[in-house]
C-alpha cells in the first residue's frame, strides 16, 4: 500500500502540470497557442533535453552500456511490433487509409518517454535513468518515426502526379533528417562514442548539462497540457482502443520479449524500459497529424486518454515493481 501511495505521489505532479498547461492554453496566457507550443517544444527538444541525455549516457560504465544496448534492441522489437499491429488494426477494423493507419500505429507505439521520462524516472533511479531515456529516444527517431514517415511518403508519392522518388531515397532521407535535425538523437550517440573511446569530460560539464536538463520535464509536460487544450476531443472506441494499446499492450509486449530473450527481470534497466513503454502517447503524433492534415482529432484524443489513464497504469506498475523513491 505504501508503494502504491508513493507511486501516485510521483504521477500526481505530472497530472497537475498538465492541468496548468491546459488552463494556460484555454486562457491564452502565452498569446498565440500554436506559436507558444512550437517554441516551447523546440526549447525542450533542442535545448534542455539533449544535454541531460548526453551527460546521463556519458556517466555510466561500459558494463551498464551493454545492458542499455540490450534495452535498445528490446525496445526496437517491441515498438515496431506494436506499430504494425496498430497499423493493420486501423486499416482492417476501422477502415482507415494508409496515412491515417500509419498515424494510428504511432498513437499506439510512440512513447512519451523522452518527454515524461525524467519526471518519472529521476525520483526512482536518479541520473542513471538518462541512459534508458536515451535508448527510447533513439528507437523512436531511428526506427519508429522513419518507418511511419516512409510509409506515409510512399503513399503520398503514389497519389502524386509528379515523378516518384525511389524507396531507397525516401529511407535515406528519413534517417538523415531523424539524426541531423534531432539533437536529442545525436547527443546520446555522441556520448556513446566518447564512452567507448574512454573520454572523460570535466565534472562541471556534466553539472551544467544536468542543471539545464532539470527544465525538461516541467516544460514538456506543460506543453502536452497546452496541446490537449487546443485540439478537439473525441471519446470513441478507436481512440480508447489505441490509448489502451499504448498504455497496456506495449509494456506487456516489452515485458514478454525482455523476459524471454534479453534483459533480466527486476534489474533497474529492465524496470526503466518497462516504465518508459507504459508512458502515454507522445505529443509528436499530433505534430505529424497536423503536418499531413489527417487524423488530428483522433491523435489528440489518443494522447489525452492515454495520458489520463497513466494515473492508474503507471501507479499500479510502480507498485508492482516495488520501487522506492530515492
Amino acid at each position: 500500500m505504501n508503494h502504491l501511495l508513493q507511486s501516485v505521489g510521483i504521477v500526481i505532479p505530472i497530472i497537475l502540470i498538465l492541468f496548468f498547461g491546459f488552463f494556460s492554453a484555454k486562457r491564452n496566457l502565452l498569446g498565440d497557442n500554436a506559436s507558444a507550443i512550437s517554441v516551447l517544444s523546440k526549447l525542450v527538444l533542442t535545448i534542455t533535453l539533449p544535454p541531460v541525455l548526453f551527460a546521463g549516457t556519458l556517466s555510466v560504465s561500459k558494463e551498464q552500456l551493454h545492458g542499455a544496448l540490450l534495452l535498445f534492441l528490446t525496445l526496437v522489437i517491441s515498438t515496431i511490433l506494436i506499430y504494425l499491429i496498430g497499423f493493420f488494426l486501423a486499416r482492417i477494423v476501422f477502415k482507415r487509409n494508409i496515412i491515417q493507419s500509419s498515424l494510428a500505429g504511432l498513437g499506439g507505439s510512440f512513447s512519451a518517454g523522452p518527454f515524461y521520462g525524467p519526471a518519472l524516472l529521476d525520483p526512482l533511479y536518479g541520473h542513471n535513468s538518462s541512459v534508458a531515456i536515451s535508448m527510447i529516444a533513439l528507437v523512436i527517431n531511428l526506427a519508429l518515426i522513419p518507418l511511419a514517415t516512409i510509409i506515409i511518403e510512399i503513399e503520398l508519392e503514389k497519389q502524386s502526379t509528379t515523378q516518384q522518388k525511389p524507396i531507397y531515397h525516401l529511407i535515406a532521407s528519413s534517417i538523415y533528417h531523424a539524426i541531423i535535425d534531432c539533437p536529442y538523437v545525436w547527443a546520446p550517440l555522441l556520448a556513446i562514442i566518447l564512452l567507448f573511446c574512454g573520454v572523460q569530460l570535466p565534472s562541471f560539464i556534466g553539472d551544467t548539462c544536468f542543471l539545464i536538463g532539470k527544465a525538461t520535464s516541467g516544460i514538456a509536460i506543460f506543453v502536452a497540457g497546452m496541446t490537449l487544450a487546443v485540439n478537439r476531443f473525441r471519446f470513441t472506441k478507436e481512440c480508447i482502443g489505441f490509448a489502451l494499446i499504448k498504455d497496456i499492450a506495449l509494456p506487456c509486449v516489452f515485458y514478454g520479449i525482455a523476459s524471454l530473450w534479453f534483459l533480466k527481470s527486476g534489474t533497474d534497466i529492465f524496470n526503466e524500459g518497462l516504465l518508459l513503454c507504459a508512458m502515454p502517447s507522445g505529443p509528436m503524433i499530433i505534430l505529424l497529424s497536423n503536418q499531413y492534415k489527417q487524423y488530428q482529432e483522433e491523435s489528440a484524443s489518443i494522447l489525452a486518454i492515454s495520458t489520463f489513464a497513466m494515473i492508474f497504469t503507471i501507479s499500479i506498475l510502480i507498485g508492482f515493481l516495488n520501487v522506492s523513491v530515492h
